[in-house]
């Protein structure tokens, strides 16, 4: 209580203090109410308690209802601040019940100045009228086409806005000026329809055209020129805030809007050249893909809305989206309805997050362009990833999240939200015509959400994958010619080394392989080693087949043979294991275990012929077991398990060989013979070339390893089962078996390309035929089906390609390891070879799975993403209601800016804010009768340009001496007192070329400019070295977003431009005379120039002078300027072969020519 009271003793004597402090600023005696009160108080107070709003019925647009008071009685006791609640309230400290609650509080000053017209009594205008309803503001209301007013002087209207011009003329008593000069005219509408002053010839041509209609035709012909869209578009980027990517270019990190947004840029430029309405423009950039799904001529102007996407914050992408879009298709500032409601138009805070609420489902994606590799998944902001420049495909905006809520949350600051209010579903404010917006869902079509189904993306795709394919069997030619040329040495090379291999095993009394020269080792002394085989010889597993194979126990532990029930599950059929001294097997018809028969490895009985006899019908075999080491029979025919193996019906059932940990055992001679066959089917006997000492067996004739087997366990190929060789021979003969093996695998690895290329072509030609199916494009095909072939080929493709993948790597180790020993880096590069080896035997594995066991509910991989096949139809709807004749701000807003960058002023100054707090139009029925005009042609933009240049009011002269010239001096003088900034168009304006056009036309009068269309973006840093138009360089926000020239000529801020700022530097003149640009340019041109006169011609330099004023200023020299002119050209030339510069002439000319670059009448518009 204390603290309260002394808190409001405290107070007053700040505000006494503050007011003190203020006394010298505003006196008592100087206060008037007009003047100094009222604006503070519609500053401060009207958002609450003026036409829009009477929180607590308290208004004080007026001075008698501010005292008078509302709910809380009188807010002012005239001649008393201290009594009066309204100066209690704004004076206060307590920060929870000063006012404005929202905002900042009054200043020493304001409050100075409001106790001080309390004290004064607190009087105003006794007529003075509220605040009007904001409501009934102009531009909420529906444009109408006023009659066209009748002037005096119907001889100067040429269509009706002269008559509206004239109007305001006459009730002003304005005269207008005279019409300019047909160079002027022509140069004018050159540099406004298509940004490029005109030729020389089309100057000519122009003057000695004495038709009516000489003018107009000009008009028609730059419409039609593709250099209208190129010029209008940059316009339009202005004030759609085009952008290329930035955020952190110098890393490069991507951050904001996208590196394929230029085709929105391109899509601008097509749009204004095909004369596309101005609506559905508007409706394509918002929602094209909603309105025109699976067009991608029309997707691609989403990116007006992904331009604003921002990687770290979704939040600002919605805070833009609102923004932007509403200062520039409606010219309002929804944005200062995001932390309160709207201080002078009628939008609440609720009605900004509503709007909002059409966006929020809103996500990025970027697809696929015919004729480009796909760009795959737009890649979302990962905190530390940077965001790569992604230049493929195009970007564009889609409804991802349909049920994302949009919730509103206080104070601008989306951490306070406010759930209890629940999620805002989309409208626009009633109070300009939101009441009539309806939202639909869209069903879409299958391409639009599903590219991959477009015909285009799938040529596309079938003709890469034929060309691969015709790559991979020119490369097999090549390999097979490679090796047929080396393999004759090599072979004679390994048959030396095997001969001085053979002399030295012979000498030591080494035992050899079981069986020829080599034999498969696995050698599980640490670790255990399996090998797979599918036995793709085998054609049938019938009664009488009989599968047999030798083997030599080196260390007894465990090893076996498996016929394998599921390979991807490590299920086994049935087996014959040697253990201890214990032959081991499946009793029949089940998984029991039992002891076939027994060896004594200790007695000598360590090498072994198995055999099993095929019994499928009974579903067992017949298990033999013979020892080789003294010709013993240890299992006679004894039946053992099939449990149902067939490789031929279930692709996961292949052999094994398996080697556990303490175990070393070789295999030999492994055959596959069918019933009555008098030679095997299947046969392995490790001696081919393939088969290298030393080298693992993964990958040669199929044999892959498990991911169940553990390092450092080895499955090679051995031409020793014990005692030793010299090492020096062994080597030997190991570097000549790989070089030749090299050879053999890079033949066996071009053919396995050759099949991995033909696997993927049909793989894609399922999967299409299964898409087709899918969505109904081909009728009566089993949908089911189709997608279980797809599958298949598919994963086909998958193990062909792993399976040349591994062949890839063994070849590069067969090479590395046929190395000279002498070579340093050998045991490295085999070491590294032999890493990317296990790796492909890994992959090779898990793809030969997979082939094996196809899930049921297994999908195969589309041919591009898929998105939602439906669509909210939020964007649709707000794009329809911004672009209708309903809405009284769009077409508005749009003639004002058109009509600023003909005539260089605006008809409502605030261009983005056509709302309470903006500015009234200077002619509010042409604004409304063009409005009108243009949404009546069809929202045609060329339309609207032509009547704007064909005016006459366009058409006058923008110097005011011309009135003098005509016969008018006194009305000069008036016109300038009555409308000294010529508001009223009296005159035309005079213009300046932006930095685009500054840049394009240098480029242009010396003949090298590159008018070609379209294009990503060029660099700025290119700027002043090539030739494209201006429009074609990078623009953003970020160091470097504008060129040197664009920095200097004031280039739109790509954050937002909707008017261009005009300064005047001295660098301005200084890059016109020093640049690498016009020193290239101007040397150019005078050479053509100069090249381009007769003999008589250059003996007279008024000739050279006449051509560079024509080509650069658009008109002929005075006989002053020529004059001027050419005793510059005889005393530069002069004062340069003074100083020893070679060809001064030349020179002097140049001169000439730059200087002219820099004449106020190349820049100006006029």
């Amino acid at each position: 209580m204390n603290a309260m009271i002394r808190r409001e003793y405290l107070a007053p004597m700040a505000i006494t203090i503050v007011l003190a402090a203020a006394a010298g600023t505003c006196g008592a005696a100087d206060v008037d109410y007009e003047r100094d009160v009222k604006p503070i108080l519609r500053a401060k107070c009207y958002a609450c308690h003026g036409g829009l709003k009477q929180e607590g019925s308290l208004r004080v647009d007026t001075a008698v209802s501010a005292v008078t008071g509302g709910d809380s009685g009188e807010a002012i006791v005239p001649g008393d601040p201290d009594a009066s609640l309204l100066w209690e309230r704004i004076s206060t400290e307590d920060e929870s019940y000063r006012m404005p609650i929202e905002g900042s509080p009054l200043d020493e000053e304001q409050l100075a100045i409001v106790k001080a017209w309390i004290e004064q009594g607190a009087k105003g205008p006794a007529d003075e009228q509220p605040e009007a309803d904001p409501r009934d503001h102009w531009a909420f209301q529906l444009p109408v086409r006023s009659p066209v007013p009748a002037t005096s002087d119907p001889e100067w209207i040429r269509n009706p806005i002269d008559a509206f011009i004239a109007a305001q003329h006459e009730q002003r008593g304005l005269t207008h000026a005279p019409e300019a000069s047909p160079e002027i005219l022509l140069r004018r509408v050159h540099l406004d329809l298509v940004g490029l002053p005109p030729t020389r010839e089309q100057l000519t041509a122009f003057r000695q055209d004495d038709s009516q209609t000489a003018y107009e035709n000009a008009v028609d012909r730059l419409l039609d020129s593709e250099q209208y869209g190129q010029r209008w578009a940059r316009h339009w980027m202005d004030v759609w805030r085009y952008s290329d990517w930035y955020g952190r270019r110098m890393v490069p990190d991507v951050w904001n809007s996208a590196p394929q947004v230029w085709r929105w840029r391109d899509w601008i430029v097509n749009s204004l050249n095909n004369d596309k309405g101005y609506d559905r423009m508007i409706v394509e950039m918002l929602a094209a893909d909603e309105v025109d799904p699976g067009n991608d001529e029309s997707v691609v102007a989403t990116a007006y809305l992904a331009r604003n996407w921002f990687a770290l914050n979704p939040n600002e992408w919605m805070r833009d989206n609102v923004e932007y879009t509403a200062k520039s298709f409606l010219g309002l500032t929804f944005n200062c309805a995001h932390c309160h409601d709207h201080k002078y138009d009628p939008i609440a805070q609720d009605e900004y997050f509503a709007l909002r609420a059409f966006f929020e489902p809103i996500g990025m994606r970027q697809d696929r362009v015919p004729g480009e590799p796909d760009p795959g998944l737009f890649q979302p902001y990962e905190y530390s990833v940077l965001r790569k420049i992604q230049r493929l495909g195009l970007v564009r905006v889609y409804d991802e999240s349909p049920d994302a809520p949009t919730w509103f949350y206080t104070g601008g600051d989306e951490r306070n939200r406010v759930e209890d209010r629940g999620s805002i579903e989309p409208r626009v404010p009633e109070a300009i015509g939101g009441r009539d917006v309806v939202i639909e869902p869209i069903e879409l079509p299958p391409e639009a959400y599903y590219p991959g189904l477009r015909p285009a993306i799938q040529a596309q795709e079938r003709n890469e994958h034929s060309a691969a394919l015709a790559t991979a069997e020119a490369a097999l030619e090549a390999a097979r010619q490679a090796a047929e040329d080396a393999l004759t040495p090599l072979r004679e090379q390994f048959a030396a080394a095997q001969n001085a291999y053979d002399a030295a095993a012979a000498a030591s009394g080494s035992e050899g392989a079981l069986q020829g020269r080599q034999s498969l080792q696995l050698d599980a002394t640490e670790g255990r080693r399996i090998l797979h085989n599918p036995l793709s010889g085998l054609t049938a597993v019938e009664d009488g087949a009989t599968l047999r194979f030798q083997m030599k126990i080196l260390a007894d532990a465990h090893a076996n043979f498996q016929l394998v029930r599921d390979v991807n599950q490590a299920l086994t059929a049935g087996f014959v294991a040697f253990e201890n001294g214990k032959i081991i097997s499946y009793q029949p018809g089940g998984y029991d275990q039992f002891n076939a028969g027994t060896y004594d490895f200790e007695g000598g009985q360590d090498r072994f012929e198995v055999v099993l006899l095929f019994e499928p019908s009974t579903d067992r075999c017949l298990l033999s077991v013979k020892s080789l080491s003294d010709d013993a029979l240890l299992v006679d025919k004894v039946p053992v398990a099939l449990n149902g193996w067939n490789p031929r019906k279930n692709a996961a059932q292949p052999i094994t060989f398996d080697a556990r940990t303490g175990s070393k055992v070789a295999f030999d001679v492994l055959t596959w013979t069918p019933a009555g066959a008098d030679a095997p089917e299947v046969s392995f006997d490790f001696e081919s070339e393939a088969y290298v000492d030393g080298n693992d067996v993964l990958g040669v004739d199929e044999w892959s390893t498990s991911s169940y087997s553990v390092a450092p366990a080895t499955s090679r190929v051995s031409k020793l089962l014990d005692g030793s060789v010299p090492s020096d021979a062994v080597l030997a003969l190991q570097i000549a078996q790989n070089a030749v093996a090299a050879q053999e695998l890079s033949v066996q690895a071009a053919e396995a390309n050759v099949e991995a290329a033909q696997r993927k072509l049909d793989s894609l030609e399922a999967r299409i035929a299964a898409d087709r199916a899918r969505y109904g494009i081909d009728e009566g095909i089993d949908a089911a089906a189709a997608a279980r072939t797809a599958v298949e080929s598919e994963r086909k493709a998958n193990h062909a390609a792993a399976a040349a993948t591994l062949l890839a790597k063994q070849h590069a180790l067969a090479q590395a390891k046929a190395l000279p020993a002498t070579d340093a880096e050998r045991a490295k590069k085999i070491e590294t070879a032999q890493t990317e080896v296990n790796t492909a035997s890994s992959a090779e594995e898990t793809a030969r799975n997979a082939l094996a066991a196809i899930e049921e509910d297994a999908t195969y991989t589309p041919l591009s993403p898929v998105y939602a096949s439906t669509s909210t139809g939020r964007r649709k709807a707000l794009a329809e209601w911004i672009a209708s004749p309903a809405n009284p701000l769009t077409a508005r807003v749009a003639v004002n800016h058109i009509w600023m960058r003909h005539f260089h002023s605006p008809l409502v100054a605030s261009v983005f804010d056509f709302g309470n707090n903006g500015a009234d139009p200077t002619h509010p029925q042409l604004l409304d009768w063009l409005a009108v005009e243009l949404m009546e042609s069809g929202w045609s933009m060329k339309h609207l340009h032509r009547l704007i240049v064909t005016s006459a009011a366009y058409r006058q002269s923008s110097s005011a001496a011309a009135i003098s010239d005509a016969g008018g001096e006194p009305s000069i003088a008036e016109n300038l007192r009555i409308d000294p900034d010529n508001h009223f168009l009296w005159r035309m304006n005079v213009g300046r070329m932006e930095s685009e056009v500054v840049r394009d036309s240098i480029l242009w009068c010396a003949g090298n400019l590159d008018l070609t269309l379209g294009g990503q973006e060029l660099e700025n840093s290119e700027a002043l070295t090539t030739t494209r138009r201006s429009l074609y360089y990078s623009t953003h926000p970020e160091a470097g977003g504008k060129s040197e020239l664009g920095m200097l000529f004031d280039a739109a801020d790509a954050a937002e431009c909707y008017r261009r700022t005009r300064s005047v530097i001295p660098q301005q003149a200084l890059a016109l005379t020093n640049s690498e640009l016009i020193h290239k340019q101007s040397a150019e041109l005078a050479a053509r120039f100069w090249a381009g006169l007769s003999a008589d011609e250059q003996s007279d330099p008024s000739a050279f002078v006449t051509a560079a004023f024509e080509t650069i200023l658009s008109r002929p020299p005075s006989d002053a300027e020529t004059e001027l002119c050419s005793r510059f050209l005889q005393e530069q030339t002069e004062l340069l072969a003074g100083e020893g510069t070679a060809e001064p002439a030349a020179a002097a000319r140049t001169s000439l020519v730059r200087s002219l670059f820099s004449h106020n009448d190349f820049l100006a518009i006029r």
